[in-house]
C-alpha cells in the first residue's frame, strides 16, 4: 500500500482512506477482467466445421487476446492471489465458471466433438492465454496475426476431431521423484558443499522455496518466508545461500536437469502413441516438481548471473516443442506452432493442475494429449497410425 501511495504521489495512509488494503484494489481489477471475460464468452460463435468456422474462431481469439492485453497483470497474478486471499479466489472462480458455461453451451450447439466437453472451455482459455504470454517473453516482436492463425487452426481442428481422435493415450511411464534431487557436494548457488548430514535440511528448504514461489511469486517471497515454511531457522537458510537469488539459482539448476532428462528421453518415445503417452505422463510429473521454478523463471525474473542456465532451459523446452510440430500439422507456420506448443507443454498443465489446482493431474494430461493428437496431429499420436 505504501508503494501504491508513492506511485500516486501520496502516502500509504492516504490510500487507506479509500481502500482497506491491496486485496480490495486487486478485487476491482479482477471483477473488471472477469466481467469482460464473461462478455467475451457470450460472443463465442456457434462454429461450423469448415473454413468459415475457423475464421470466426480466429476473430474471437483476436478479441480475447485484446482482453488479455488490457488486463495482462491481472491475469498473470490471478493464480497467486488465491493462496493468500480467499475472497479473491471466489471472484476468480466465479469468473471461470461463467466463462465455462457460456462456451460449453455454444460448443454443444455447434456440434463440436471434443472429449471431456465440460473442461474444454477452460483448456481453450488456458492455451490462448499462455501462448500469448509466452510469445511476449520469448518472441515479443512475433506477429500476433500469425499467432492467432496458429491458435485458430489448432483449436478448430481439435474441436471438430473425428470420434475417438482426441481420446487420451494410457500412460506407461513411471512417476518421477517428488523431491528436488540436489546432489551431495557443490551445486550452483550454494555457499558450501552439502554433506550427508545436511541434505535433508537443504531439500526441505528447496521444497519450501518452490512452494512459496508458486503461491507468492519470486518478488513476493523472502528468505524469512522460506525458512518459516521449511520449519528451519533463518540461520539455516543463510548457512547454504547468501540471498534469494542464490537459492533460486540452485533450484534453477535442478529444474534444468529435470527438463533435460525428459527431453533426452523424447527421441525414443516418438515411435508409438503408447510410448509418447508415457512420455507426456512423465513430463507432467516433472512439472509437478519444477513447474513453479520454470514459471517464475519465464514470466517474472531475469537474472544475468544465470544467463547460461537460462539459455539451456529455453533450448531444452524449445527442442521438446519442435519435436511435436510436423509438416502434417493443420498449421504450417512452424515458428508460431513452436510458441503454441511450448505453452501447451509448460504453462498450460502447470497452471491448471499445480498453480491453480483446479483440474486433476489426469484430466490435464488427457486434455494436453488430446490436443496434441487431434489438434496438432503429432505423428506418433496420430490415431491413423494406431
Amino acid at each position: 500500500m505504501e508503494s501504491i501511495g508513492e506511485a500516486t504521489g501520496r502516502s500509504g495512509a492516504a490510500v487507506y482512506q479509500y481502500f482497506e488494503g491491496k486485496a480490495e484494489i486487486f478485487g476491482i481489477f479482477l471483477r473488471e477482467a472477469g466481467n469482460e471475460l464473461r462478455i467475451q464468452s457470450e460472443r463465442f460463435p456457434v462454429l461450423t466445421d469448415d473454413e468459415a468456422g475457423r475464421g470466426e474462431l480466429e476473430q474471437w481469439i483476436a478479441e480475447l487476446i485484446d482482453l488479455l492485453t488490457r488486463h495482462q497483470a491481472t491475469f498473470l497474478l490471478w493464480a497467486q492471489v488465491q493462496f493468500t486471499e480467499p475472497g479473491l479466489a471466489e471472484i476468480g472462480q466465479w469468473n471461470l465458471n461463467s466463462f465455462q458455461v457460456n462456451i460449453a453451451e455454444r460448443l454443444a450447439t455447434a456440434g463440436a466433438r471434443p472429449p471431456n466437453p465440460n473442461i474444454v472451455p477452460l483448456g481453450l482459455l488456458s492455451v490462448i492465454q499462455w501462448t500469448y504470454f509466452v510469445s511476449l517473453v520469448r518472441a515479443p516482436a512475433f506477429s500476433r496475426r500469425r499467432l492467432e492463425q496458429a491458435l485458430a487452426g489448432t483449436l478448430h481442428t481439435y474441436l471438430f476431431a473425428k470420434d475417438g481422435a482426441a481420446d487420451p493415450v494410457p500412460p506407461t511411464a513411471p512417476q518421477i521423484d517428488e523431491m528436488p534431487r540436489i546432489p551431495l557436494g557443490d551445486a550452483m548457488g550454494l555457499r558450501r558443499p552439502v554433506t550427508a548430514r545436511g541434505v535433508g535440511t537443504v531439500q526441505r528448504i528447496l521444497l519450501a522455496a518452490a512452494d512459496r514461489f508458486r503461491g507468492s511469486g519470486y518478488y513476493g517471497t523472502s528468505l524469512t518466508d522460506i525458512a518459516a515454511a521449511a520449519g528451519v531457522s533463518h540461520g539455516s537458510v543463510y548457512t547454504y545461500w547468501a540471498d534469494r537469488e542464490a537459492l533460486f539459482t540452485t533450484l534453477a539448476q535442478d529444474a534444468v536437469a529435470g527438463v533435460e532428462a525428459r527431453v533426452a528421453a523424447l527421441d525414443g518415445s516418438l515411435s508409438t502413441p503408447d510410448a509418447l503417452g508415457g512420455w507426456l505422463d512423465g513430463w507432467i510429473s516433472m512439472l509437478g516438481v519444477h513447474g513453479a521454478v520454470l514459471y517464475v523463471w519465464t514470466h517474472e525474473v531475469e537474472l544475468p548471473a544465470i544467463s547460461e542456465l537460462t539459455t539451456r532451459m529455453n533450448a531444452a523446452i524449445d527442442e521438446a516443442a519442435i519435436a511435436f510440430a510436423d509438416a502434417s500439422s493443420p498449421v504450417l507456420d512452424q515458428e508460431a506452432m513452436q510458441i503454441l506448443l511450448r505453452a501447451v507443454l509448460t504453462d498450460v498443465p502447470y497452471v491448471l493442475s499445480t498453480q491453480l489446482g483446479i483440474l486433476p493431474r489426469e484430466t490435464t494430461l488427457a486434455f494436453v494429449t488430446g490436443l496434441l493428437r487431434a489438434g496438432v496431429r503429432s505423428p506418433a499420436l496420430d490415431p491413423s497410425d494406431r
